[in-house]
């Protein structure tokens, strides 16, 4: 790279002399650093620009000012997801494994209404500093005043990191049709460059997941990483998913997929390194509850269907791992 300068006069030798950039104390060098037009720069002077010293508010998912899309069929957890990425970036927590930036987090839901979206973050036990919550079947974003509606809490907010869930609940006019969803694509990179933020949407997979998320190939396009969520549970078992990057524009893809299951105890993704069995969560449940509890709990909790459960419950009892009193059960306490 050639060295580039300026000339400046010596005030006491009254002399003029070259003083190179790359000489400069480097919180000096970046007032040299303007942007031409707003956003072009010298590209030598470009390479010495202070830029964030972590680039990715999800490690390898989501770069800063940058796009990402999970999709997956329905009931799959998307929501709970949300909520618990939402919760992890507002505080700089690890997410599965990831490590994740702090930053001010936005999150619109555009398919729960406000209790239930309410009950769901009660149900999680954590709080949600530095996490703001909207709930709205009115803003469409193909639609003018639906842009002005997210203009004006962009505003008023400034995020580090919009979420969008789900996408297509936010869409008025045909899904399938890349014309229709360009000037959406437009608007988000319009709040992305005003707002130094980055996206993050959600959205359904069609009806087979190998096809990839529903309507236009343009966000597959437009993201700089594209997620599948996949549910791998069977009816009657505890929620279970993998999750696998398609691509990642910044990064390799990783060598495994993240499989994770939802705690019926504070209602996050956690990572699993192997499928536990409807017998070991009804075993662990039971470790760890203050009280009895009946068979009509343990389902309720969502370990599982009646028919596995009672039978998890037999076996357990028939171990002496577990101890039936009346139409409840206690964890054995062993020396």
């Amino acid at each position: 790279m050639s060295r580039q300068g300026f000339w400046v006069t010596d005030s006491e030798l009254e002399e003029e002399r070259f003083i190179y950039y790359d000489e400069l104390e480097t919180e000096h060098l970046q007032s040299f650093i303007k942007p031409i037009g707003g956003f072009v720069f010298d590209a030598n002077l470009y390479m010495m620009k202070t830029l964030p010293p972590t680039p990715f508010y999800i490690e390898n998912w989501l770069p800063k000012m940058g796009k990402a899309l999970i999709y997956a069929p329905a009931k799959s957890g998307k929501s709970y997801l949300c909520l618990q990425i939402a919760h992890a970036i507002g505080h700089g927590l690890p997410l599965l494994g990831m490590q994740t930036t702090a930053g001010k987090v936005l999150y619109l839901q555009f398919e729960l209404g406000e209790s239930v979206l309410q009950h769901r973050m009660l149900e999680s036990g954590v709080d949600y500093d530095n996490v703001f919550v909207g709930t709205t079947f009115a803003m469409k974003l193909d639609m003018k005043a639906g842009q002005a509606m997210l203009d004006r809490v962009m505003e008023d907010l400034e995020p580090d990191v919009l979420i969008l869930d789900p996408k297509y609940k936010a869409i008025m006019g045909d899904e399938n049709e890349a014309t229709e969803m360009r000037p959406i694509c437009d608007h988000l990179d319009e709040l992305i460059e005003k707002y130094q933020c980055s996206v993050l949407l959600i959205d359904h997979s069609g009806k087979d997941i190998s096809k990839h998320s529903r309507g236009s190939s343009i966000w597959e396009d437009w993201v700089d990483s594209y997620i599948q969520m996949n549910r791998v549970s069977k009816k009657g078992e505890p929620l279970r998913v993998e999750l696998e990057p398609i691509f990642l524009r910044h990064s390799g893809l990783p060598l495994e997929s993240i499989k994770a299951e939802l705690s019926p105890k504070d209602f996050q993704f956690h990572v699993v390194s192997s499928a536990p069995t409807v017998k070991e969560a009804v075993s662990d449940w039971l470790a760890s509850a203050e009280e009895p509890l009946s068979p009509a709990d343990l389902i309720a909790a969502g370990l599982g269907s009646a028919s596995p459960v009672y039978k998890a419950l037999k076996e357990l009892e028939d171990e002496g791992t577990i101890t039936k009193e009346g139409k409840k059960y206690s964890w054995v306490e062993r020396d």
